[in-house]
């Protein structure tokens, strides 16, 4: 049968979780264990002050990323786990405001880098690295998302590790042939990795999903649930990347370097809750249209243990192992150790907030989530403006614990509230 998918089998909403969460974290591994390679080698070879300028710019383009399809991705993954007949047209909206939204976006980002990266970079090094993150990936992106919405977990775990393996293979070229690795010889090998990928993914989904014209009415009747979803996902990209690009513009680009490697393991750690969050959604999209109670029993039954063992499990093991990353990646980051020891705590927070954060966007409450993040994100900001001048990475480290620790106690209130209210309501009714 096309477009058939051994993901999909018979089995209890256990069961299918786990196997599902299985193939997402399998394919999550092998892009993260490339990714790894791929930070060490490129650590390695540019050292922690010009890695120090890719990370910020990175981080950049990070901050843009949620941007990049004015929401119609998340819209897609919802309305397609709740109506799989609309996948043609979900799609050739994402894919239409994707590309739509990358130009002006790159625009910014080139702006933004004169601003805030304190060496100059030419402007086509920032384009190269806007079009490869902002565009290329994103059309990835949007197809993984199809997959994911249909339960076609397969294909959804490996389209990511095509990426990865595509920009390995080019820095190694880079790396062992006759080249010299730099800042702008990176930035291209970054985009012509990404170009073939994304052509190459893109016409795989047409083919699963069939040929549709894209409808922007559709996109239209849902633009203030989009905007909603931009605007949660920038704050949260916000309290997460604009430490980087702060510590490149207050302090040095070792200093970026050294927080930027720790960061980046605590970040590599998550990988297997994201897999099992992203495995469960479109069974919490689903429990979603009957209120906040049913999703917070499908979270409470399927996931809660799991993430809250895991996250206390890996945190001591971080911190415990935190003094083997100047071995790989060389003694230049001697001071990502402490780093690394502080930030490994930001796990059992991360945790926490997305928990909370998914349970309320599926159960219809984004609005309330996103304010939270808002604030938190301005509270970040206005944290690293405060703090990194006068301790340097170590402020940075203090702004993330402080500013993700307060958002796992607002998201977890604010879904107590909503659980509350709705009993409350149902009372009333009876």
């Amino acid at each position: 049968m096309p477009g058939a998918d051994m993901s999909q089998g018979l089995g209890s909403p256990a069961r299918r979780l786990g196997r599902h969460t299985a193939i997402l974290l399998t394919g999550q591994l092998g892009r993260l264990g490339i990714q790894g390679i791929y930070f060490v080698v490129l650590a390695r070879g540019l050292g922690a002050v010009s890695f120090g300028a890719a990370a910020a710019l990175l981080a950049l383009a990070s901050m843009m990323l949620p941007f990049s399809s004015l929401g119609s991705v998340l819209l897609l993954v919802k309305n397609v786990a709740r109506r799989p007949a609309d996948v043609a047209t979900q799609w050739a909206n994402a894919l239409a405001l994707t590309i739509f939204s990358g130009v002006p976006l790159i625009a910014l980002m080139v702006i933004g880098a004169g601003w805030m990266l304190p060496v100059s970079l030419p402007v086509w090094v920032v384009v190269a690295v806007g079009l490869a993150d902002l565009v290329f990936a994103q059309v990835v992106e949007a197809a993984r998302s199809v997959f994911l919405a249909k339960e076609h977990m397969t294909r959804s775990a490996y389209f990511p590790v095509l990426v990865q393996v595509s920009r390995l293979v080019t820095v190694l070229l880079l790396v062992l042939g006759p080249w010299k690795l730099t800042p702008g010889s990176w930035a291209l090998s970054y985009l012509a990795a990404s170009i073939p990928v994304a052509i190459l993914l893109a016409t795989a989904t047409y083919r699963h999903t069939g040929w549709a014209m894209p409808r922007l009415s559709h996109f239209a009747r849902e633009w203030k649930t989009g905007a909603m979803f931009m605007i949660g996902m920038s704050s949260a990209t916000v309290y997460n990347d604009m430490d980087k690009a702060m510590l490149a513009r207050l302090s040095t680009l070792e200093a970026t370097g050294i927080y930027s490697a720790a960061y980046r393991v605590v970040d590599l750690s998550y990988a297997p809750v994201r897999s099992l969050l992203s495995a469960a959604s479109p069974g919490m999209w689903r429990a979603g249209s009957d209120g906040v109670a049913s999703v917070v029993d499908v979270v409470r039954r399927q996931l809660l243990r799991s993430v809250a063992a895991y996250c206390l499990a890996a945190t001591a093991l971080m911190f415990a192992l935190a003094g083997l990353v100047p071995l790989v990646l060389g003694p230049s980051f001697s001071d990502s150790v402490p780093a690394l020891r502080a930030l490994s705590f930001l796990l059992i927070l991360k945790g926490c907030h997305y928990l909370a954060a998914d349970t309320l966007t599926c159960a219809g409450r984004q609005s309330a989530r996103t304010v939270a993040q808002v604030l938190i994100a301005a509270a970040n900001v206005a944290l690293c403006l405060v703090l990194i001048p006068r301790f340097n990475w170590q402020g940075a480290t203090l702004a993330s614990l402080l500013s993700d620790g307060s958002l796992a106690v607002a998201l977890t209130w604010l879904l107590w509230r909503a659980v509350r209210r709705e009993r409350a309501a149902a009372s009333s009714r009876a």
